[in-house]
């Protein structure tokens, strides 16, 4: 059953890094196609968030900006897991 439960995940991690291609696809066409810098900045925003995200549940990784917010603010689990 633990197959099972790891053919999901993979499965899931593919349909999910297909899906911010699309989005980031959709980025590009914007970039392409507006004019105005503020439509092309937020294209370019687009773009690279979601090609960070699709690179990072390719990898089963967190994202830059998980990992950037962990740097700046890391969370502390003994205040949680005392409380029982």
């Amino acid at each position: 059953m633990a197959r099972r439960r790891k053919r999901d995940r993979v499965e899931e991690r593919i349909y999910k890094t297909v899906w911010h291609i699309l989005i980031a696809a959709v980025g590009v066409y914007e970039l392409r196609n507006h004019k105005t810098k503020l439509s092309k900045v937020l294209a370019c925003g687009l773009i690279a968030f979601h090609v960070d995200a699709a690179v990072s549940d390719a990898l089963d990784k967190a994202p830059l900006s998980r990992r950037i917010l962990d740097k700046l603010r890391p969370h502390h689990d003994s205040h949680t897991k005392s409380g029982t």
